[in-house]
């Protein structure tokens, strides 16, 4: 009967089995789960016998309740046959989502006994949705450029933001900006323009200039080699870690705020914005005998004593309404309203009108059609003669220029500091991969989607995470793009771009069968009523460029229109009127209030500035007489005055040229495309070719003249060329007539110093013809030569070591064992670590940037399950903690092959790295991930570490019911001699018990030497050259029998679980750990620098690229140290990197110079590499001298003094390793040994 039931459903049509399946998971989650307590999580949870928490149960219930309603949208995308009804319930998707969502947290409170309110602001939400997704657009669509054009993702367009961000800074801490940015009587309502439009400007073009500056370095080193986008995108993090760390040391780590005037953030500067709210009462909603609600909404009800109709409140004595809609205060009469703030609105303004005019630039110009051409095919657009390299360049500078210029304009909206702006960057991710990576619309529609996510979340948190008993909930908002990317992508793999896409060009198929014939006098009535301002009657006809072309211009022209009344209310322009004009009763317009007078004059004597605010910010030179500096003071101050004046005078005449082009744009602009409009109506009436008319003869006129000019600046252009081109020649010859001295000489040298190398070759070699033969052809891609180098390098890194240095003192030798120990056990975490990356990006091919979820999974299972079960822990024992956390973070690894399948490569990246994201925003607000001594605290701690209790007590137990109350209190008893510290301490003469961290380090060393061993065994079977396989070719593998599922999936367990295994040791060396730990910048991004520094597929790599790293964090540690004392070692090494980095600060004209050497140097022996670097540096340090003035310095510095933070020194140094090893050295330190079978000795033929 039961397999009679399973084929009648086999055979029912896939998406009504998956229908079935949906509705079986939400009346399991909801009515048998939460509801009654009998679902499948209740019954399992019986079956462990009531062990799992009660909450964890009711937390998966609600996930799987959700994940149905996800189920029935990917229903609706996959088998929904096509129409109009499936693109309607397409459409309303995102709003039944939020139903089932809502409704499942309602069935939840009721099972849980509780009631939960909360409250959504129509307006509220859509001014957030604004606000976040103009602010997270603005880094996706630098990332969408990048990814469209040059086909990488790249990390480092955060940091574009951030450069805009501070550029900001500089802009309002310039001599020019200053007087006009920081009066101190500026609080008049009435907002000034100037620094805030040249802020915007500057911060396009600057970093702009930038983003050259960075492609030129860095990207077109690795376009010229053609290496994969894989590898573009991870030397992208290394500019990101070089770009960050500069920051931080040129501008520390306080935090900014972008003001270009004090009334920018004036509170009551603000639109109030009539809304309509509506509350939502969820679970339990009955009263209490003698418990009364008084509802939002009103009713209209009679005044006993008057008999006059009257508006009150309703209240209930019964239930409280599931929903309330209302758009009235509490009085029922005034209308709800919501403020948004003018410098809030001014943040989605900027942003997605650039991100529009970048659509038509990209859509309508012939930049644009290049730019798409060689996004399209790169090859082919070359051929076609399109400059390649010139249009990269141009793609980088918008890219980084519209970056920038949404941190210049996000910067007015927070306290900012260098970490800003990368807790935006994976939401920006998310964003284009759900739109698509590469489509600018799909990244448009994409934000939106995210920041209405983000928006709408945020009340509901805080309105359910109080009765859940998570009041840390409000904090998890912004882990709700990453939850929703991971959904999304199991509907739509492609995203959204690529969905629209689709449906383009089925559009399009079904056109061609439409009948062509359409009606002339439609098409001329469209055009001449007003319907043709937007161009309606080339819509028509199919001619949807032409259409867009007539809406963005008159649509452009209404914006423009309003933003120029709103600069006339709120500036300095003629007859302009503020809200504080308007109440004074006394001004005439905004210039009055500053003057006081109503004559529209303004004077030096009207500057605001004082004596006082020139010397907040400058003194007198110490060496002047008190006569010198008197005289000094007066001529500042009035040329401070004068620099006001000039500054105001250019605001109004800015500002009024702003209102006066708005007045002509408006009516002008619309007229004039009316009357073409019409005149295209009334060609098309009398059969008339409107491409040959007048305004065509006009317009053919204009290319006559514009070819005439083009002619003759290209024949400039052609003498110059050919000038240069021979004194280029000449040069030419020049240089390689002395490469090919120097070459000789070379080869001359290498040729005697060979038989040293063969008489050293010959002792490793011991002899053997063949091996010296692989040693000497493949080097350190031989596997003798492989060990060799690693040997080498091991010693290197060994001596290294024992060097580190420690202050002296009586302890000398115990602490020496304790730094050792310390390092050895996080070269074996970071070691571990890399092994489950280079198993599955070097050997599998999946570019995983999510290792740290994995390692999370093994350190938060062994923390809370091997925790007293007092203090909020399971009190399981250590082995099988340990071995559960391998188990789960290996099924989790399993199970993300599955979902993920269908994902490209960068997809793949995006999501593990998100799924990192989740776990660590989860740890800080989900509170069955709080274990320790005080229970409501972030973080896991007071769990037990392994054999520490052997360790310290030997023989003996530490405990209640003993004289040791726990091993640190037999570590202090002298008279326990067997414990092993002890010995230890007597075999090492260090004084007192070894620490416990050197027992650790023992075990974490020979958790390395196994994991080494079973994946060299793993590797060199047959199922390691399957996963080779797989990394060089899919297809081909797949081919060839091979299930490619099943071997990620075991490939991805298989790492998982090494992974796991790190974080079960690095959670017994923290003792107890936060969700810091977990930060990128201190995991994932160090773990892929050793992965690239040592070499892929090669795990001796890993060990020597882990070893670098975690050697570069303990140098860095005590030169942090040294540069306190000169008693510590190091001292000297610290005061002289100081040194450096104040000279760079303080003398950027010597440094250019330098640099401008560096460029000569580079032109003179046609090295396009040195050039390249002299002229950035010297465009940089040029920019820094002329901006970066002693106030940048005295706002970035404390006292003024410049320092070098060692912390990020040390980030600037692994980003350059990064690079360098990428660009110099792509196969790393020790590069993949590939297997290479001896010849047969037999079947040979001579001739």
């Amino acid at each position: 009967m039961l397999h009679e039931a399973r084929n009648r459903f086999s055979q029912l049509p896939r998406g009504t089995r998956r229908l079935i399946v949906a509705a079986l998971l939400f009346i399991d989650a909801n009515f048998l789960g939460t509801l009654n307590s009998i679902g499948s999580l209740n019954i399992i949870d019986k079956l462990f016998g009531g062990g799992l928490p009660n909450d964890l149960v009711w937390l998966l219930q609600l996930v799987e309740s959700i994940a149905a309603g996800f189920l029935v949208v990917k229903i609706l995308f996959d088998d929904a046959p096509s129409g109009v009804p499936r693109t309607i319930a397409i459409l309303l998707s995102p709003f039944f989502m939020v139903a089932v969502t809502f409704f499942s947290l309602d069935i939840l409170l009721q099972g849980l006994g509780e009631d939960a309110s909360f409250t959504l602001d129509l307006v509220s939400i859509s001014t957030g949705t604004l606000t976040w997704s103009s602010t997270y657009l603005a880094i996706a669509i630098g990332l969408t450029l990048t990814y469209k054009v040059q086909r990488y993702g790249n990390f480092a367009q955060s940091e574009l933001f951030m450069i805009g961000m501070y550029l900001s800074m500089i802009m309002i801490w310039s001599d020019y900006f200053f007087p006009m940015a920081n009066l101190s009587t500026t609080k008049d309502g009435v907002l000034t323009w100037s620094v805030f439009l040249f802020t915007l400007v500057a911060a396009f073009v600057l970093t702009g200039v930038a983003g050259i500056i960075i492609d030129r370095l860095v990207y077109r080193g690795f376009r010229k080699t053609k290496a994969t986008p894989q590898v573009m995108m991870i030397a992208s993090l290394g500019v990101a870690l070089i770009l960050r760390a500069l920051t931080y040391l040129r501008f520390g780590a306080g935090r900014n705020m972008f003001e270009p005037e004090g009334d920018w953030r004036m509170p009551n500067l603000r639109w109030e914005i009539p809304t309509t709210k509506m509350r939502f009462n969820l679970g339990e909603r009955s009263l209490e005998d003698g418990r009364t609600y008084t509802h939002f909404t009103c009713e209209e009800t009679v005044d006993a004593e008057t008999g006059e109709s009257v508006l009150s409140r309703i209240v209930s004595d019964s239930s409280k309404p599931a929903l309330e809609i209302y758009d009235t205060a509490t009085d029922c009469i005034t209308q709800a309203t919501t403020n948004y703030a003018y410098y809030k609105g001014a943040v989605p303004a900027v942003i997605f009108s650039a991100v529009l005019l970048l659509l038509l630039l990209l859509n309508k110009t012939r930049l644009g059609r290049r730019m798409r051409a060689v996004a399209d095919n790169p090859e082919l657009a070359a051929s076609s003669g399109i400059n390649v390299e010139r249009v990269h360049l141009t793609s980088a500078f918008l890219s980084a220029g519209l970056s920038g210029m949404g941190g210049a304009i996000f910067a007015l909206t927070l306290r900012f500091n260098p970490e800003t702006a990368f807790t935006l960057l994976l939401p920006s991710f998310a964003i284009i991969v759900l739109g698509t990576i590469g489509s600018v619309p799909g990244a448009i529609v994409g934000s939106l989607v995210v920041g209405f996510v983000r928006a709408l979340s945020s009340p509901v948190l805080i309105g359910i995470g109080m009765p859940l008993g998570r009041s840390n909930y409000s904090a998890l908002d912004g882990v709700m793009p990453y939850i929703f990317l991971v959904a999304i992508l199991m509907i739509m793999p492609e995203g959204i771009g690529d969905a629209y896409e689709k449906w383009k060009i089925e559009r399009l198929r079904k056109r061609k069968t439409e009948n062509s014939e359409k009606s002339p006098t439609i098409e001329a009535a469209l055009a001449i009523m007003p319907t043709g301002i937007f161009g309606l009657h080339h819509w028509y006809r199919h001619r949807s460029h032409r259409m867009q072309s007539f809406s963005a211009i008159a649509i452009a022209s209404y914006v423009f229109h309003r933003f120029s009344g709103f600069v006339e209310r709120n500036s300095f322009a003629d007859g302009g009127c503020a809200d504080s004009c308007a109440s004074s009763g006394v001004y005439e317009n905004n210039l009055a209030v500053l003057t006081g007078r109503n004559d529209g004059t303004l004077l030096l004597e009207d500057s605001p500035l004082t004596e006082d605010d020139l010397l907040n910010q400058m003194s007198a030179p110490s060496e002047m007489s008190p006569f010198e500096a008197e005289q000094w003071l007066s001529g500042a101050v009035q040329d401070m005055h004068e620099s006001w004046l000039n500054m105001m005078n250019f605001e109004i005449e800015l500002v009024n040229f702003i209102v006066n082009l708005g007045d002509l744009i408006w009516p002008a602009g619309i007229i004039l495309l009316w009357i073409y409009s019409i005149y295209e109506g009334i060609g098309v009436l009398y059969d008339r070719d409107t491409e040959s008319g007048p305004l065509n003869d006009a317009m053919v006129s204009l290319q006559k003249i514009q070819s005439s000019i083009s002619e003759s600046i290209a024949s400039a252009k052609l003498t110059f060329t050919t000038k240069w081109s021979e004194f280029d020649r000449r040069h030419n010859t020049v240089i390689n007539k002395i490469n090919k001295q120097l070459n000789e000489k070379l080869t001359r040298l290498y040729s005697a110093s060979s038989d040293v190398q063969n008489s050293l070759l010959s002792v490793f070699t011991r002899g053997s013809t063949e091996r010296n033969r692989k040693l000497e052809m493949y080097g350190r891609e031989s596997s003798l030569g492989s060990w060799i180098a690693f040997s080498v390098f091991l010693t290197i890194l060994l001596i290294f070591l024992i060097w580190l240095p420690i202050a002296e003192s009586d302890d000398f030798r115990w602490k020496k064992v304790l730094q050792v120990s310390n390092v050895l056990i996080t070269l074996s975490i970071f070691v571990l670590m890399a092994f489950s990356l280079n198993l599955h990006t070097g050997y599998t091919g999946m570019v995983n940037f999510g290792v740290i979820f994995f390692v999370a999974i093994g350190t938060i299972t062994v923390g809370i399950l091997t925790a007293p079960k007092e203090l909020h822990g399971y009190g399981w024992g250590i082995l099988p903690a340990t071995l559960l956390g391998i188990t789960l973070a290996a099924l989790f690894g399993w199970a993300l092959a599955y979902p993920t399948a269908r994902l490209r490569t960068d997809y793949f990246a995006i999501v593990t790295i998100s799924l990192g994201e989740i776990v660590r925003v989860l740890l800080a607000g989900e509170p069955l991930l709080r274990v320790g001594a005080v229970g409501s605290a972030i973080g896991i701690s007071s769990y037990p570490l392994p054999l520490e209790d052997w360790w310290f007590c030997g023989s003996e137990k530490s405990g209640p019911d003993t004289p040791w109350i726990s091993p640190d209190a037999c570590r202090d008893d002298l008279s326990l001699v067997d414990a092993p510290a002890n010995h230890v301490a007597d075999l090492l003469n260090l004084g007192e018990p070894a620490p416990y961290i050197f027992l650790l380090m023992i075990i974490s060393l020979l958790c390395v030497a196994i994991v080494w061993k079973l994946l060299s065994n793993f590797i060199s079977s047959p199922w390691g050259r399957v996963l080779k396989a797989i990394r060089e070719d899919e297809e081909v593998a797949q081919h060839h029998g091979h299930d490619i599922l099943t071997h990620k999936a075991a490939s991805l367990a298989l790492g998982a679980a090494i992974a796991g295994l790190a974080g079960a040791i690095w959670a017994w060396k923290l003792t107890g750990f936060e969700p810091t730990f977990m930060s990128p910048a201190r995991s994932t991004f160090l773990v892929w620098a050793a992965f690239i520094i040592g070499g892929t597929s090669n795990n001796k790599g890993m060990v020597v690229g882990a070893f670098i790293i975690v050697l570069m964090e303990f140098v860095f540690n005590v030169l942090v140290a040294g540069q306190g004392s000169p008693d510590l070692p190091l001292y000297t090494t610290a005061t002289r990197i100081d040194d450096l980095f104040s000279w760079m600060f303080t003398s950027q004209w010597e440094a250019a110079r330098i640099f401008i050497i560096v460029t000569i140097i580079g032109f003179a022996i046609r090295s396009e590499r040195l050039f390249d670097i002299g002229a950035s540096g010297a465009t940089i340090f040029i920019f820094s001298a002329i901006a970066l003035g002693e106030r940048s310095i005295e706002e970035s510095f404390f006292g003024g003094v410049v320092s070098a933070d060692m912390l990020y020194v040390k980030l600037l140094l692994i980003g350059c390793l990064m690079l360098f090893s990428l660009k110099f050295n792509a196969k790393g330190l020790l590069p993949e040994v590939p297997v290479r079978p001896e010849r047969p000795s037999g079947g040979e033929t001579s001739e």
